[in-house]
Formats: structure tokens, C-alpha cells, sequence
């Protein structure tokens, strides 16, 4: 197997255990007020194990969750689920993607980075999904940020998913 097909099965790998992972993340702006107040432990256990019962009731309607203001907020992308969400005691935010749209889109970037010329596949540094947003973030180091946008404006690899292209402000996430 060439290095580059290594590489991106590896790549695709890490990212599939992030995507779960992310499934329950505090706000994206560690700098938002939210973001710096103090959730006991049992607040934060009881609010993932209610993540986890309602991911598992509301299947293909899910699509991502976030911890704000020491509450459970749920992405789902029907009404119905929204109901659902509100009865348990989360907050609800109506969305167009679920968490498996998402996914696919995760790996059809990883597949397209992966036959991107030497240099430029290694300048994206990673890829999060945005159940909230309905996008995927590549983060890519300065210096090839211009050639990354250009090349993902012309290739599409996401499909509908929107793309948003960030300057990465650390390494690559190791293969």
C-alpha cells in the first residue's frame, strides 16, 4: 500500500473516532462567557449520559450535541426530534444535516486530501464537523490556506456539506 493510501485510511480512521467524540463538545469559542463557567462533574455525567439516551431515541434525526450554560443542546433535523429533545430537558436546534451526512462528507474531504499534490495534503491539518452549523472546518496551515480554498472551490470534495476553511494555529493531527 503507498504511503499516501496509508495515510489517508489512517486519517479517516482518526477522524471517524473524533466525529463520535465530538458528538457531545463544549461551545466551539473557549472564549465565550459559557464556555468559562463551572459545571460540576455530576452535572456534566448526567448531561452526557442524557446525550447518549437521546442520541441512541432519535437516531438518523440526530445530528450533533454541545454542552451551554450548563445545558444539554441537541441538533436534530425534524421537528418531531425537537419534541423529543424538549421533553428530556434539553434545548433543541433544528438543523438540515444529521450526524451520518456529516460523516460522509468527513470522509469524502479525507479521501480528496488524500490525492492532493505532496505538501498540499499535509497542509490540512484537520477536519471538524458542525452539527450546529451544518458545515465542515479543514484547518490549514497559513501558508497554504490560498491553495487548499482553491482547490476545494474547485473539486467540491464535501458535496452540499458547506466547506469553511480556517487557518490552522498548531500542528497536523498525527497519522
Amino acid at each position: 500500500m503507498n504511503s499516501k493510501v496509508l495515510a489517508s485510511a489512517l486519517l479517516a480512521a482518526s477522524l471517524t473516532g473524533a466525529l463520535g467524540m465530538s458528538a457531545c463538545s463544549p461551545g466551539q469559542d473557549s472564549q465565550s462567557p459559557s464556555a468559562n463557567q463551572s459545571t460540576s462533574a455530576t452535572d456534566t455525567n448526567a448531561l452526557l449520559l442524557l446525550n447518549e439516551s437521546l442520541r441512541a431515541k432519535l437516531g438518523t434525526t440526530y445530528s450533533d450535541s454541545w454542552i451551554e450554560d450548563n445545558k444539554l443542546h441537541v441538533a436534530v433535523t425534524t421537528e418531531a426530534a425537537a419534541t423529543v429533545v424538549t421533553e428530556a430537558g434539553a434545548v433543541p436546534k433544528i438543523v438540515a444535516l444529521d450526524a451520518a451526512a456529516l460523516e460522509s462528507a468527513l470522509q469524502a474531504v479525507s479521501a480528496w486530501q488524500a490525492t492532493l499534490p505532496d505538501g498540499l495534503d499535509a497542509a490540512i491539518h484537520k477536519l471538524i464537523p458542525d452539527g450546529r452549523t451544518g458545515t465542515l472546518t479543514i484547518f490549514v496551515a497559513p501558508d497554504h490556506l490560498d491553495a487548499v480554498a482553491q482547490a476545494a472551490a474547485a473539486d467540491k470534495p464535501a458535496g452540499s456539506v458547506p466547506l469553511v476553511i480556517k487557518a490552522s494555529t498548531g500542528l497536523a493531527t498525527p497519522l
